[in-house]
């Protein structure tokens, strides 16, 4: 008999993003199969995101030395967390309730983050193909297909998008509706600006114009990313700016580079800037310039706030519906294994096929032996007398001795 266990990692705020820990999709196959053969369980489910990778598994004991060692085996050469930084959560309702949360957006310790249920279907769909999907982890799949269906029909929803990135690329597509064909310009490759290109591909936009001061940074990017930017050294700053329509800054102060004073320079057509470095002066000319439109920080923080305001009011009504939901499938899950329990006890009280009816053994003794003495009607007509006698004569109320007690007492005595 087994249980659901869950090995967990949460990257949480890193800065250094070079240290950040994930399973790609060819390594969470790898992982899988890895698993299927060095571990004793019978199911697993793998769910990773640069912010945390959920490794979900059913098996009679705990098995997080088995995976964390195949996961380096997986990772060898590169970075790999300690092992006492994954947690290891063995309580069944426990892990599986951190799931759906994490899978609908609302996780309590994850709140601002988005919902993972396209990825929890990709995670299901590699279980399968790895062998690894069995009747629970199939039926949980259709218990977040029909909470899904359920919570989109009964609450109005709104993705709990708060990223700083996510929330500029947002506000980019809005302000492109007006633009036929709107020329982004990304300032500064870091770990801000990496997040800001990747939402705005999301969205659809191509050739986006990035300023850096080599190509160093872009050395993460993989496949089509790398095909859908134009490189620009810094050098060429002051001609990115009058050339392109959106400007998204996240140079800090400390950056090596020389910006021209753009307050009395004439553009072409109005710029919009978006600043988001937490402390910069680089392009400071720009920020009361007559044509330019300027965001900055404290103004995505507030368009945030005002995303969460409305997002509060949705948490309010989704969690009770999921929780709702979640009893129905835990009922299912109770009943399932009590039907492997009732299973596994007739095949320890059935061992044998012969066994007619299919019922344990009842040791048994046979009946004693008893001398029987056939009597006449006369014989116990005497018999009752003389017990009568002997019972009159040692009964001291003989007037409230009934004919029926009498009787009864004979029986007894003999």
């Amino acid at each position: 008999m087994g249980q659901f266990r869950l090995l967990s990692f949460s990257a949480g705020f890193q800065k250094n993003q070079e240290n950040s820990f994930l399973l790609t999709q060819a390594e969470s196959r790898e992982l899988l199969a890895e698993v299927r053969q060095c571990c004793d369980l019978s199911e697993a489910l793998v769910v990773s995101t640069p912010e945390r990778t959920e490794i979900l598994y059913y098996s009679a004991g705990p098995q997080e030395d088995e995976i964390y060692a195949a996961l380096r085996k997986i990772k060898t050469g590169l970075y790999l967390p300690e092992k006492n930084v994954f947690q290891q959560n063995c309580n069944e309702e426990s892990a599986l309730t951190h799931l759906s949360e994490l899978c609908f957006g609302v996780q309590a310790t994850t709140y601002g983050a988005l919902p993972l249920y396209p990825q929890f279907l990709e995670a299901f769909d590699l279980s399968g193909q790895a062998g690894l999907k069995g009747t629970l982890l199939s039926e949980w799949e259709s218990f977040l297909q029909r909470t899904d269906a359920y919570l989109s029909k009964e609450v109005s929803y709104q993705a709990p998008s708060f990223s700083v990135s996510f929330t500029v690329a947002d506000m980019v597509a809005e302000l492109v509706k007006k633009i036929k064909q709107p020329k982004i310009a990304i300032l500064g490759f870091n770990a801000m600006g990496k997040k800001v290109y990747q939402n705005l591909r999301s969205r659809g936009f191509e050739r986006i114009v990035i300023v850096e001061k080599s190509i160093q940074p872009f050395g993460n990017l993989r496949g089509s990313e790398l095909k859908q930017f134009i490189y620009e050294p810094f050098e060429q700053l002051s001609n990115v700016i009058r050339e392109n329509d959106i400007l998204i800054s996240t140079l800090e102060n400390g950056e090596d580079l020389i910006v021209t004073d753009y307050f009395n320079t004439s553009f072409s057509s109005v710029k919009i800037l978006i600043d988001l470095a937490v402390k910069s002066e680089l392009i400071h000319s720009l920020q009361s310039h007559s044509q330019v439109v300027f965001f900055e920080l404290a103004d995505i923080y507030q368009v945030i706030e005002g995303k969460m305001e409305i997002n509060k009011s949705w948490l309010k009504k989704v969690k009770p519906l999921l929780v709702q939901q979640s009893e129905h499938f835990f009922h299912w899950l109770d009943k399932k294994k009590a039907e492997e329990i009732l299973e596994e006890a007739k095949a320890l009280l059935m061992p044998g096929e012969e066994l007619e009816p299919p019922f344990p053994k009842v040791i048994t003794v046979q009946k004693p032996r008893v001398k029987k003495e056939i009597l006449s009607d006369q014989g116990y007509k005497q018999v009752l007398e003389k017990s009568i006698d002997k019972i009159r004569n040692h009964t001291p109320y003989k007037d409230l001795v009934s004919y029926q007690r009498l009787v009864n007492e004979f029986f007894l005595y003999n």
